[in-house]
């Protein structure tokens, strides 16, 4: 690795859309770029002006307004403030020749705390029935009796449950780690039952580096292999990405496979739980609860039946909005375009034929 960055490698011009920009971080950006522009809400067709698309070569946040390769002939590099690609991905032009040419990366990792405390913390909600309790002492003010929560001993325990990690990502892995550190058995199911290392941007101390705390792993292509991998969970935490073959991963078919007593928790992508698979198995007792961050629609409509039930947790979609995500975003954004300058391989380089 070289020791210093020359000023012939800066990149001429960068975009900031639809982000936080403090002085910090523009600071930390003029490292790297001779020139900024910024603007903090640019979501549609025609709020970008025609001559600032023309100059950039890097784009940072969100190109919510960006149409057609010709608005930016000079685009080299997106940085986007996003874990996940697929909602800037299904744009047609992505898909074009020319995108090969450009490189896009997401802030994936930077959600690995907040969103696997999440989990434990939803998980042990569901276990200790915590939502029944806050009912009783808030809506109905008053002392709980044992009788309506099961007695005296109806607390399940995380300690010694199998947690099933479907997808072994950032968000898994972390997932995995903190279960394992509450005496959980972790499994882990991806596409290729594989173990693999962990890559790009990892905050230190968190996930599993080398894929070694899964005492199995399965794979998801292989009927036989996903089968049993349900089969085994007691809770099955979903950290998937939403793309064609992740959509309904969970199914009528599959929640079957799964015992009667286990939970699930969905961080990924809401379009990888049929939700009225879901739903049947909850009215049929054949799952013992779901604690749901994301959801096939959102918002999820006033009435609908997935709310009012005391074994599902709801939150809309705000697991992963820690105060620190945009410190981390930009210093992924700050690394990448180090790498680029270097001529080193980007951490969460977008597969733009997979989507993610």
């Amino acid at each position: 690795m070289a020791s210093t960055l020359s000023e012939e490698t800066r990149f001429e011009h960068i975009l900031v859309l639809n982000v936080p920009f403090p002085d910090t971080h523009r600071a930390l950006l003029e490292k790297h770029v001779k020139s900024i522009t910024y603007i903090p809400s640019a979501r549609t067709p025609g709020s970008v002006p025609d001559d600032v698309y023309r100059k950039v070569d890097v784009i940072y946040g969100f190109p919510g307004g960006l149409e057609n390769w010709a608005q930016v002939p000079n685009l080299k590099f997106v940085q986007l403030d996003l874990a996940g690609a697929d909602n800037v991905v299904r744009g047609t032009m992505w898909h074009e020749e020319h995108a090969q040419k450009v490189a896009m990366a997401t802030t994936s990792g930077i959600h690995m705390a907040p969103i696997s405390q999440h989990f434990i913390l939803t998980t042990l909600a569901l276990f200790h029935r915590l939502q029944e309790h806050i009912i009783v002492a808030q809506v109905d003010k008053r002392w709980g009796k044992d009788d309506e929560f099961g007695g005296r001993a109806f607390i399940q325990e995380l300690k010694g449950k199998a947690v099933g990690v479907l997808g072994y990502g950032h968000i898994g892995r972390e997932c995995a780690r903190l279960s394992a550190a509450f005496g959980a058995r972790v499994l882990a199911a991806t596409s290729d039952g594989r173990k693999k290392p962990q890559g790009g941007y990892v905050g230190h101390g968190m996930g599993d580096p080398d894929g070694s705390i899964p005492e199995a792993w399965f794979s998801t292509k292989d009927d036989t292999s996903f089968r049993d991998f349900l089969s085994r969970c007691d809770v099955l935490v979903l950290a998937l990405p939403s793309t064609g073959t992740t959509r309904h991963l969970l199914s009528a078919t599959t929640i079957g496979y799964l015992p009667s007593h286990a939970i699930v928790v969905n961080l990924g992508r809401g379009d990888t739980i049929d939700t009225n698979a879901l739903l049947r198995a909850l009215d049929e007792k054949r799952l013992a609860g779901a604690a749901l961050d994301v959801v096939e629609e959102e918002p999820l409509p006033d009435g609908h039946p997935l709310f009012g039930r005391n074994n599902v947790l709801i939150t809309p979609h705000v697991s992963g909005r820690t105060s620190m995500y945009f410190e981390r975003s930009i210093q992924i954004c700050v690394e990448n375009l180090r790498r680029l300058r270097q001529g080193e391989e980007i951490w969460n380089k977008v597969d733009f034929k997979r989507g993610y």
